[in-house]
Formats: structure tokens, sequence, C-alpha cells
């Protein structure tokens, strides 16, 4: 079985562009920041070769001061059905990839602030590829 880890970390204000972080406005209107690192391609996303046996993503969110939690996870282009979340805490949980069909399929991340009180979407990618570089296939919805 696959797994790798991801981390999600989120800013309350605007990146500048040069610093990896991708912007995304929040349902009060403020410009808030994000940026995945880990997976197994740096950026949050999991690629794995389709039918090498179920895969998970053990997702966690940076936050020291317990401001953001996670609020829900859902899934986009998921055509075969391969992706489940179960979280586990506030802050982490872990998305299932049956990894029996070949797709590109993404997965948004809804995150709550709590000092804010609003919410706003963070959007990595998952893929199962037939013949991917490397030698990896990708799953993404």
């Amino acid at each position: 079985m696959p797994s790798t880890n991801a981390n999600l970390d989120v800013r309350n204000f605007p990146s500048n562009g040069s610093d990896g972080y991708t912007n995304t406005t929040a349902s009060n209107n403020a410009v808030y920041s994000y940026m995945y690192s880990g997976g197994n391609d740096g950026a949050g996303g999991m690629e794995v070769r389709v039918n090498s046996g179920t895969a998970t993503l053990n997702l966690s969110l940076d936050d020291d001061n317990n401001r953001y939690s996670i609020d829900a996870v859902s899934f986009l282009d998921d055509t075969g059905n391969q992706l489940t979340w179960r979280g586990n805490a506030p802050a982490n949980g872990v998305i299932t990839d049956a990894n029996t069909v070949e797709e590109t399929a993404h997965y948004k991340v809804r995150v709550a602030d709590t000092t804010a009180g609003c919410t706003f979407q963070c959007d990595p990618v998952i893929s199962n590829e037939r013949d991917p570089p490397k030698g990896l296939i990708r799953h993404t919805h």
C-alpha cells in the first residue's frame, strides 16, 4: 500500500507571488494564502501507479496557534469514485485512493479560520496514470 504525507500551511494575508504560496479569497472576502508541501510530488499531491494497491495521503494542517481547522475535504473529477476522506482531528486526516482505475482528480480542503469566522479553499492534485514520467502514475480527480 503506497503511503505519503502532505502538509498544508495557511496564512491570513496574501502572497507576493514569489514565495511559493497561492492566494485564495475567503468567505469574508479577505485574501489568504496557502502552500502544500510533501506528498510524493513535493506539492501535496499524490502520484501512484494504477493497480499498485490502495494508496493513502496523510494530510496535516500546519497550525501553531490552533486558529485553523480542516472544515471539509471534497473531490473533483473523481469519475472512478476512487477517493475518500477520513478526518482524524481538526488539523489532520487521511485521503484513501482505491487506485483501481486510471484518472486525474483533485482534492479541495476547506479551511476554517476560527478567529475571523470564515472559510477558504485550498486545492492540490492527486493522479493515477498509466505511464507517468520517472515511473510514477498520477491519480487525479
